[in-house]
């Protein structure tokens, strides 16, 4: 009778045990297809040209897996975590420069009643304000702003980072993140050296009915004293406006950024963010004027502009249109750059065919036409085609 009663409790003891562990889910998507890219660059009568014909991967979503959870603390708060690792299709590899846990590595507590707090590496407020409301998304390559006219200044990830966002206001979210250094050394000699680098991201978004809008604002900041060594500073600045109104028939969209500051700010680079996608070809047509210098968007005189337009349509209860067009005008009066100016010009047409609640088909087309002109070097021509079909799946 003794062992009868103490199996029962044991019993009971352990599945309060079970009941108040966290919750993990194993999660991920996988993307590949078939596509046709090509990038030339023409100066005169000199052109270099990229061809790339077959598999393709990561075009709708990037290749990922991970893991995610929450445990119920009461009072309606949680504690949650997220782990989530890229990889590329065709070769297995790691992404994110091969880390581990490259696109989320985070641990936080949430309430509905009072928001989320996270900290680890982690996506910018843009990312949850204003990156969604595009026809592509950050997603397809060149046709999405992130790898389009735009570039990170929409989508970014923040190593060693805190991040606060709101719960729903009626159809209000604001957002507010720091990531950054703070470190001192000094030794019997006195000062040797300080790094003060950060990052600081906020943003605000609305989402009622048929209208979405989102802004936001980030601001990176390099501030590195070395014993010896001249110091080291420089501050960038970006800032986005996106908005969408559904229709029902046709959802349209409509977005604004701006850059002002040097992409080389050290803050930028070690987070990886930089310049992207077709905006980055820039930086390789200035080695004509400045062959030992930084690239066009490496000083504090760069700036771009970009904007977008475009439409989703619904095809049936599971098919989607898509289109986009997406421009940026970008200049350097830095000297050393012979009065470099940039035009980008993208134009994207897609469509997506849900063939379950986890697996879709899709198709992209995608033209892009560029062009750097100089005050006494002849200008350079960009084209960049990209065509492809692929298969989605989540799992």
């Amino acid at each position: 009778m003794k062992k009868t009663l103490l199996a029962a409790a044991l019993a009971v003891g352990f599945a309060g045990v079970a009941h108040a562990e966290t919750s993990v889910t194993l999660y991920g998507i996988v993307d590949a297809g078939i596509g046709y890219q090509q990038t030339k660059v023409t100066q005169g009568d000199a052109w270099a040209k990229t061809r790339d014909i077959g598999m393709i991967n990561g075009v709708r979503n990037g290749n990922r897996w991970g893991m995610k959870g929450a445990e119920d603390l009461g009072n309606g708060t949680s504690a949650i975590f997220q782990l989530e690792s890229g990889f590329d299709m065709g070769n297995g590899r790691s992404a994110q420069g091969n880390r581990l846990f490259g696109r989320y590595a985070y641990v936080g507590l949430t309430g509905s009643n009072w928001g989320t707090l996270t900290l680890g590496r982690q996506t910018h407020v843009g990312s949850d304000t204003v990156s969604s409301l595009n026809p592509f998304g950050v997603s397809y390559m060149q046709a999405g702003v992130l790898n389009g006219a735009f570039g990170a200044s929409t989508y970014a990830r923040m190593d060693n980072s805190i991040k606060y966002m709101s719960p729903d206001f009626a159809g209000f979210k604001v957002g507010v993140g720091y990531s950054g250094e703070n470190t001192k050394t000094t030794g019997n000699d006195g000062f040797r050296e300080r790094d003060t680098s950060n990052w600081i991201t906020t943003g605000i978004s609305y989402d009622n009915g048929p209208v979405s809008v989102g802004a936001s604002y980030d601001r990176f900041r390099t501030d590195v004293r070395l014993s010896g060594v001249e110091d080291q500073k420089g501050t960038t600045h970006m800032w986005n406006l996106f908005g969408a109104y559904d229709l029902d028939v046709v959802k349209l969209f409509l977005g604004y950024g701006q850059v002002r500051g040097s992409m080389a700010n050290d803050v930028i680079v070690s987070s990886g963010v930089g310049s992207t996608g077709l905006n980055s070809e820039f930086n390789d047509f200035t080695r004509l004027v400045n062959p030992q210098g930084p690239n066009y968007a490496e000083t504090n005189s760069y700036r771009q502009q970009a904007w977008m337009a475009g439409l989703t349509a619904p095809v049936g209860d599971s098919g989607k249109v898509m289109f986009s067009y997406q421009g940026s005008a970008t200049k350097n009066s830095d000297d050393q750059f012979d009065g470099a100016k940039g035009r980008l010009n993208i134009f994207s047409l897609g469509y997506e065919q849900k063939l379950s609640k986890r697996t879709a088909v899709y198709a992209i087309a995608s033209y892009g036409t560029g062009k750097l002109k100089f005050d006494n070097t002849e200008n350079v021509k960009l084209k960049s085609t990209l065509v492809g079909v692929g298969l989605n799946h989540h799992f």
